[in-house]
């Protein structure tokens, strides 16, 4: 997806400096840049006087003393959107510093891509609130990127903090194998309207304003993809992942990246769960109603 960029709020971003982005609300990025996070995890710091934490980030010790530093130790609670690996495993040494209470969803797998550190003492559930000193957080969940996803609404601010569901300046990985589902994905983002959202707070990138515009900007990329995916499966008939990936792709010249592959089997297994593909001896995906004509 292109960048939007008509709505774009720039703060400086500078891994290990706190910025302020709101009276209530400071960002501090992870040193952990590579391609997948870009300038580095954000976590965000909200509250005054007594604090709560919102995606810890990596358990990088720099990064923790840079969070310790900002707040004086006081935080009263820790949030997590996910349990990816440059998301929550800084929660359980900051809970260790200052005592306090995580709050999120465990991991409900194992993989290596997931932190099984992050041990709230239970899962949050839509609607659920978290109480600040002098703020209100509420939590929606939006499974899509991981099934265990969940945003967290300042509702004084009307400034939702994203994690990975929505990014800025590029479209969110969803793998299927690894708890991801473009489908829940899809219903996710619909959610989000109508919440009473002014802005947005990724994990990745900068703030996001307009907040309506880009989920619907989103959802439309999202729905052409699919449409994509729909015709070249119409010309080949059938195909493997691999090899419909050059064709979904045209403009990703050599190796095709392994994100462009998982999203592209994420876009095809919401197509076999909708009805529109089938799937055939793990390997072919053939369009609707001519799979009897050309199994092999």
């Amino acid at each position: 997806m292109a960048d939007l960029h008509t709505t774009l709020v720039h703060f400086e971003l500078e891994q290990g400096k706190p910025v302020q982005i709101s009276p209530l609300v400071r960002r501090l990025t992870a040193d952990n840049a590579n391609v997948f996070t870009g300038p580095g995890t954000n976590t965000y710091i909200v509250g005054t006087e007594r604090y709560v934490v919102v995606d810890p980030g990596p358990n990088d010790q720099a990064h923790i003393d840079a969070i310790m530093a900002a707040t004086g130790g006081r935080i009263d609670k820790i949030l997590a959107t996910h349990c990816h690996e440059d998301h929550s495993p800084a929660a359980a040494p900051l809970a260790e510093l200052t005592g306090a209470e995580l709050v999120g969803m465990k991991v409900a797998n194992h993989s290596e891509y997931l932190d099984d550190t992050f041990l709230p003492e239970n899962d949050v559930v839509d609607g659920d609130i978290v109480d600040g000193d002098g703020f209100r957080l509420r939590c929606i969940m939006t499974p899509g990127h991981l099934k265990q996803h969940v945003c967290f609404l300042l509702e004084e601010e009307h400034l939702l903090f994203t994690g990975d569901h929505i990014m800025q300046g590029a479209t969110v990985t969803i793998i299927p194998p690894h708890g991801g589902s473009m489908k829940d994905y899809f219903e996710s983002l619909l959610k989000l309207k109508g919440q009473g959202i002014e802005r947005l707070a990724p994990a990745h990138g900068h703030i996001l304003q307009q907040a309506e515009q880009v989920i619907d900007e989103l959802y439309a990329h999202r729905v052409a993809r699919e449409d994509k995916i729909l015709g070249v499966l119409q010309q080949q008939r059938k195909g493997t992942v691999e090899e419909l990936a050059p064709l979904v792709y045209p403009e990703l010249e050599g190796d095709i990246t392994r994100g462009a592959l998982a999203i592209l089997w994420a876009h095809l297994q919401k197509l076999v769960e909708d009805g529109r593909v089938s799937r055939h001896h793990e390997k072919h995906w053939i369009a609707g109603e001519e799979i009897w004509e050309i199994l092999d």
